[in-house]
């Protein structure tokens, strides 16, 4: 390709070809390689949406709207969940939908139409406050003044507040017609009081507003995030327009924030019934030991205000707002039905990000030069090539075609003439087909054999030097093979240190410098070897004819007939293979494969983002040693976890797993390669498992008394039997009808001395007051559960709509066809060390134990907590409040939280509480039982942390952080064709070298000249015009011959008038 530049001779073909071919080569073809990277790329289509919900018919919102929304509220502001599709902490959207569904597999999908915001917000004033003899008074001046109220404390508490709605029921304290507030102008009003207890600080007047809300709907552009429909952004389109009391049922919302309940009782699940949420757990986590409404915590944890700054007005008004937008915008979610209309079309973005292939700019523009320039090349060849007339009549592609062309041998003496000094110059052109010699003038001597190129027609002597051409020598083989073993070397070591460090860091931030890195430069490579096979397949392309013919034993087929020479080398496998040259076929594929080659290397390595682990100490926040196991803030916190994460998805508190809690260690949020993803370590896991067994009772004296023992046997410890029950009353049930019953007990020392297990009769006195600590830690940690069905006798029939609604309960006069399945389940703590992941909140993503379980737990408690100790007062707080009293019920709806999650967990199945099916066997309940003790406990650790000891901070935690980077790694697949071609260019190149013709020539036949040389006064030249083709019988070959002027010669000649070069 490059040749023309040492023997320059006006050839301008030879130069336009040349240079175009050396710009494909090593200009065009690894810049094309180059130009494409993947990036993500904005995609914006236009598309039709339609509204898929509406907010429902009047009539029917005060029975719907029950306090789930509520519940929700709870989760949003103390735990983390995140809001329902369409909704904001500023007011719910109507919800819409595209139509023919999501377009497109794209990255953060987001849809933009346009649709209504119904929002709220409060009109505020600061209450007038006048001291009283017996409290304050408080007054908005416009017709809304109250009787003397005192704000009521706990006995440690120094600020309290009241949320004092307009509506009123046997689950709230206060209500403004109740405190002197009665006119219905006042009707939507409600009074928020904050401030230190009346009777310890009377001198200091609280802080009250009276607030009014007031609903609107308004138009606006909205933007959503597939598929949670989580909002990204609200653009209003136009005002705010009154949302009147014909579209929405504000009474029932404002009862329902006032009062906890609906104003029209119905049966449901505890989930939706449950009135007062308690939120002392998580209002002592910001400073706040009160007991306090819905409205008032939910305001608490909005605001996040310290206690004292709610003395201002504004603050304690802005705080309300907030809680108030929450809960309506989750009422008015919770309002909305499915109505999709497909009249009901509206201009839509569908907007996202994708995985596109994009172009380097630069590199393009690298490519497109280069291409054009060679463009003019090939035009410029064309039109140069039109201009020349050919005078050949075949295509030399073979010795016999080239013989065919030999002169005769007067030329050669007129060539010889030409070589004297002070001869004639002479010039040499082809006429049709055969090459022709004429003399000039005289010319200098130095010059006269400059027009037939190197070489001379003057037959060398034998035992001349013969020669090899300079790409064949050892030397060049040598630093050939070498530079393939470095490149397998390099490649290896590369794929070693990237799969050890997860991959290695982008070489620059410019993207043009890491695809000249990563792409140009291997490509370069392959293009180099390409051109290098190239050229040792043309030697033995030349070659192989003569090395045929060095024995003087080949046939016409098989060297002067071979056309080695018509097509590019690395295409002539084919005639190779007919010819058995098995080493030009070989390198011939490898000359091949040096495309693929190209195509791997290019290929090779990718960036990307990837997840890698940097290994990294962690300080533990405690040590796996559990030292205290008091409950004395007894809470329901556990249950609304557990009812949003296994109703509505939210993730588990951090640290915790479906049945494992783990000991928290400090996390890490920062490393210099980039976005900490999450933090991996071992750390110790703890969790209990229930392990239940089948009891076999049935006895009507725990159905029909007032106060009922169910008691059982065990041992202690030390081997002492203790009796130890549980106190359950029943409640509610309708006459004469099925019903069922479930029931979940934490027994307790009983002082009960009957041989047997049982029910039984006795005062609730009966608990041991005076038990020892081994009979508690006894009987404390066993739980009881029962499914029970019978035909109930009452007193008056009575059914419990709400959760706390226990204010009248009939009397069991009787009970038929009683029938039950009994269980009791004696949980014991297991422990091991796990692996896990967390993000950088703590939560758990992944985790695999590291450890057997541990069959000593003495060494994870101290200060005389037990395994029992922990597992009984896990099972205390399981069983702690009124949302544990079991009801009879003849509906499929439960009342108590444990069988709401035990219903849940069995996929919604009520074929263990309907009260017209047959009892559950124990092996389908079980399971249930067993894996909703082991969650709700695991919810239950996690959130005593505190038992657990303080860290050592001598200790340290190895482990990882997961940390999310562009990193460089090589491809699987790419690598290993990558390595098998460069081995197989190794190996070639090896059988190459060792395997290389024998020095059998004085020169090169590259030239005209060299091979007039080897056929100067041949018989062939004279053969070649007697026949059509050679005759078959006829034997070539390379070596000594006489010429037809009597003289010794070196070159082809057939037998028997050559001597062979062996010989």
């Amino acid at each position: 390709m490059l040749h023309w530049l040492i023997d320059f001779n006006r050839h301008w073909a030879v130069v336009f070809a040349g240079t175009a071919t050396t710009l494909i080569f090593w200009g065009v073809t690894p810049l094309a390689g180059s130009i494409f990277s993947k990036s993500l790329i904005e995609v914006r289509k236009e598309a039709l949406a339609t509204t898929s919900a509406s907010l429902m018919p009047l009539q029917e919102q005060s029975a719907s709207l029950n306090t789930n929304f509520m519940m929700t509220a709870y989760g949003v502001v103390w735990l983390g969940q995140a809001l329902p599709g369409f909704v904001t902490t500023q007011g719910s959207l109507e919800p819409f939908e595209l139509h023919g569904g999501h377009a497109g597999a794209l990255m953060n999908t987001t849809w933009t139409a346009r649709t209504k915001l119904f929002g709220t917000s409060l009109s505020c004033q600061a209450a007038e406050v006048r001291n009283h003899s017996s409290g304050y008074v408080y007054s908005n001046n416009k017709g809304c003044t109250t009787f003397p109220a005192a704000i009521t404390l706990v006995p440690e508490s120094q600020f309290g507040g009241r949320y004092i709605g307009y509506h009123t029921d046997q689950h709230s304290d206060y209500s403004l017609p109740g405190c002197g507030c009665r006119s219905d102008v006042n009707a939507h009003l409600f009074l928020a009081l904050w401030g230190q207890s009346w009777t310890k600080h009377p001198e200091v007047p609280p802080t009250a507003v009276f607030c009014e809300p007031n609903y609107w709907t308004q138009d606006v552009n909205a933007t959503v995030l597939v598929p949670t429909m989580v909002v990204m952004n609200i653009l209003p389109l136009g005002p705010q327009h009154p949302l009147t009391d014909s579209q929405f049922n504000r009474t029932a919302l404002e009862y329902n924030i006032g009062t906890g309940s609906q104003p029209i009782s119905q049966r449901a699940d505890i989930s939706e019934t449950t009135s007062l949420i308690n939120q002392r757990a998580k209002l002592a986590e910001v400073g706040f030991n009160d007991t306090m409404t819905n409205m008032i915590g939910f305001a608490l944890g909005l605001g996040r205000h310290s206690p004292a700054e709610y003395a201002n007005a504004q603050k304690l008004a802005s705080s309300f707002e907030k809680a108030h937008k929450l809960v309506h915008a989750l009422a008015i979610n919770d309002l909305m039905t499915r109505s999709l209309s497909s009249n009901d079309s509206k201009p839509a973005i569908i907007s996202g990000r994708s995985n596109a292939i994009v172009v380097v700019r630069p590199l393009s523009a690298a490519v497109e030069s280069l291409l054009g320039i060679v463009i003019t090349l090939i035009t410029g060849l064309i039109l140069q090539s039109r201009r020349r007339r050919s005078q050949l009549q075949r295509d030399p592609a073979s010795l016999t075609d080239m013989i065919r062309m030999m002169p005769k041998d007067s030329v050669y003496n007129t060539l010889a003439d030409c070589q004297k000094p002070g001869a004639p110059r002479c010039t040499t052109s082809l006429i049709e087909g055969r090459i022709c010699v004429s003399k000039t003038e005289a010319v200098n001597a130095h010059r006269s054999t400059a027009v037939l190129g190197k070489g001379s027609v003057k037959a060398p002597q034998d035992g001349a030097d013969r020669v090899y051409p300079f790409e064949t020598t050892l030397r060049v083989g040598i630093a050939f093979i070498t530079l393939l073993g470095i490149s397998i070397a390099v490649t290896v070591a590369l794929k070693v240190v990237m799969d050890k460090n997860h991959g290695l860091p982008l070489p620059s931030r410019n993207t043009t410098v890491n695809q000249l890195i990563l792409n140009y430069v291997p490509i370069v490579f392959a293009t180099f070897l390409e051109p290098f096979w190239l050229l040792l397949n043309r030697v033995l392309c030349v070659l192989k004819p003569l090395q045929a013919l060095s024995k003087a034993d080949a046939t016409s087929s098989r060297s002067l007939d071979l056309k080695y020479t018509s097509l590019p080398p690395q295409l002539t496998f084919v005639r190779a293979l007919r010819a058995r040259h098995y080493m030009l076929v070989a390198v011939c594929a490898i000359g091949l494969s040096a495309n693929l080659l190209a195509v791997s290397l290019n290929g090779l390595m990718e960036s990307s983002v990837h997840e890698i682990e940097l290994a990294e100490t962690f300080s533990p926040q405690f040590s796996p040693i559990f030292q205290r196991n008091d409950h004395s803030i007894q809470s329901s916190d556990y249950q609304y976890i557990a009812k949003t994460n296994f109703s509505d998805g939210l993730s588990l508190p951090p640290w915790t797993a479906s049945d494992r809690f783990f000991v928290p260690f400090v996390l890490k949020a920062e490393s210099g390669l980039g976005e900490v993803r999450s933090n991996r370590a071992t750390t110790q896991g703890f969790g209990i498992q229930a392990n239940c067994q089948q009891s076999t009772f049935n006895d009507t004296a725990f159905i029909t008394g007032e106060n009922n023992f169910f008691y059982t046997r065990e041992r202690t410890p030390a081997g002492r039997l203790v009796s130890c029950g549980g106190f359950s009353q029943p409640f509610g049930g309708q006459n004469r009808s099925s019903a069922a019953l479930e029931v979940f007990l934490q027994l307790r020392p009983v002082s009960i001395d009957e041989p047997k297990n049982g029910f039984n009769l006795f005062p609730q006195s009966s608990f041991l007051i005076n038990a020892t600590q081994d009979e508690l830690l006894t009987c404390n940690s066993i739980l009881v559960a029962g499914f029970l069905r019978g035909n109930l006798t009452v007193s008056f029939n009575n059914t419990k709509t709400q959760n706390s609604d226990i204010s009248q309960t009939p009397d069991i006069l009787g009970i038929n066809s009683l029938s039950s399945l009994w269980m009791t389940c004696r949980p014991r703590l297991v422990t091991a060390p796990y692996d896990v992941t967390v993000d950088l909140s703590g939560r758990v993503e992944t985790y695999e134990a590291a450890g057997p379980d541990e069959v000593d737990l003495q060494p994870f408690f101290a200060d005389g907590v037990t395994p029992a100790s922990l597992v009984g007062a896990v099972t205390t707080i399981l069983s702690y409040g009124q949302d544990t009293q079991p009801y009879w019920h003849n509906d499929t709806l439960v009342d108590t939280w444990f069988a709401y999650f035990v219903k849940h967990r069995s996929n919604n199945s009520t074929i263990f509480i309907d009260p017209a099916a047959a009892v559950p066997q124990f092996e389908s309940v079980a399971p249930h039982v067993e894996d909703v003790y082991a969650r709700l406990s695991a919810i239950v650790l996690s959130r005593n942390q505190p038992w657990l000891a303080p860290a050592d901070e001598k200790l340290a935690v190895s482990g990882f952080l997961v940390v999310s980077c562009q990193r460089v790694l090589m491809s699987q697949v790419m690598f290993v064709i990558t390595v098998v071609l460069l081995a197989l260019n190794m190996i070639v190149a090896v059988a190459y070298w060792t395997g290389r013709p024998s020095r059998i020539l004085p020169r090169m036949p590259y030239t005209i000249a060299s091979i007039m040389d080897m056929l100067q006064g041949s018989g062939l030249v004279s053969d070649v015009e007697n026949v059509e083709r050679w005759k078959t019988e006829w034997k070539f070959g390379y070596g000594r011959y006489v010429d037809t002027g009597g003289k010794p010669r070196l070159g082809i000649e057939r037998r028997p008038f050559i001597i062979p070069l062996a010989s």
